[in-house]
């Protein structure tokens, strides 16, 4: 509702300057998207109503009556109560309280909540930035979900996030060895590199921050997997994540020797060459039932195709000496041997 506030004056003004022949447009807008709340993870403590007796959540049903009151979230480690540190707040008003407890630990409830100072669940950035860094903090809150939708923080996740940098930075450094060479590129890597262009240009116009993350995180899998230390991959690649991790991407930007800013990098262009795919894993069947799968050149001479299938030993071990009536291929598709 705040946001629609600003929404409504901006539109105002704009036509008041509009009828005054100041500006030559009456709406302010284009586009709007509305972004979804995050929301915070409750803890509660159960007070005995009338008392200063607090009971564990799972032995509440004990009690005829008991009420529920929000706890900072800070002083509660995943559901169990910091006792002592929930004795100093409010001034040291819970100082004489009693526990009822579970296995000696007083166990909270949980609620997600609007994420809300009154309800003393908000977390505070500047520790998580302190402890993971502004960049995982900032890819974090993009790969919770649809920016248009409400989502639930969760602190414990953000451990994911710090992994993919860590590895991520692994491309270029071993410890502190430089890992970056000047070899040229395999085709499997410029296909990795030109499918993350692609999906992640493509989520960023549609505001889809979470899936382009997403993308992210498996290229550098798959990098990972090639053992690609490549400038003519990681350069570009840089490029890509630096809208979601800017710090990172400068840092190693300027370890590759650039002389400008990754700010002022072209995002790169897309070639839809590499994607395209030059060989084919074709099924062999014989009589029809799919005995094994060969790969192939799409553009590979069929005489040739035939003589490699049938020297196959899965092939020859079906085929057991029996004279081939048919041998059908068909590009792109199938195999199939008609005994």
């Amino acid at each position: 509702e705040h946001a629609v506030g600003h929404l409504l004056y901006s539109r105002m003004w704009t036509k008041v300057l509009h009828d005054l022949n100041f500006i030559s447009f009456d709406e302010p807008f284009k586009h709007l998207l509305n972004q979804g709340m995050i929301q915070g993870s409750s803890r509660f403590v159960f007070r005995v109503t009338g008392t200063e007796t607090f009971v564990s959540a799972g032995l509440i049903d004990q009690y005829p009556s008991v009420d529920k009151m929000n706890v900072d979230v800070n002083i509660v480690d995943g559901v169990i109560l910091d006792l002592e540190a929930f004795k100093k707040t409010k001034n040291g008003a819970y100082a004489n309280a009693e526990f009822v407890l579970e296995n000696g630990q007083y166990h909270c409830g949980v609620e997600i909540e609007k994420m809300s100072k009154s309800k003393y669940n908000v977390v505070n950035p500047d520790e998580i930035v302190n402890q993971y860094g502004a960049d995982t903090f900032r890819m974090y809150e993009m790969f919770l979900g649809p920016v248009e939708m409400s989502k639930p923080w969760d602190t414990k996740g953000i451990e994911g996030v710090h992994r993919f940098l860590r590895k991520f930075w692994r491309l270029f450094y071993s410890d502190t060895e430089w890992l970056v060479s000047d070899e040229a590129a395999s085709p499997e890597e410029l296909k990795v590199l030109h499918k993350t262009i692609k999906k992640v240009e493509d989520d960023i116009i549609k505001f889809s921050f979470n899936t382009a993350v997403s993308q992210l995180m498996i290229c550098v899998n798959e990098l990972s997997d090639l053992k690609c230390h490549k400038k003519s991959i990681l350069q570009p690649l840089l490029a890509v994540i630096a809208p979601f991790a800017p710090h990172i991407a400068e840092i190693l930007w300027q370890q590759l020797a650039e002389n400008n800013s990754i700010v002022q990098a072209d995002f790169p262009t897309f070639d839809p060459s590499y994607l395209v795919e030059n060989t084919k894993v074709y099924p062999v069947a014989i009589n029809g039932k799919s005995r094994v799968q060969l790969e192939f050149a799409l553009d590979a001479d069929p005489k040739e195709i035939e003589a490699i299938v049938m020297a196959n030993e899965t092939v020859q071990k079906w085929i057991e000496g029996k004279a081939v009536k048919k041998f059908i291929y068909v590009k792109g598709r199938m195999i199939n041997i008609v005994i």
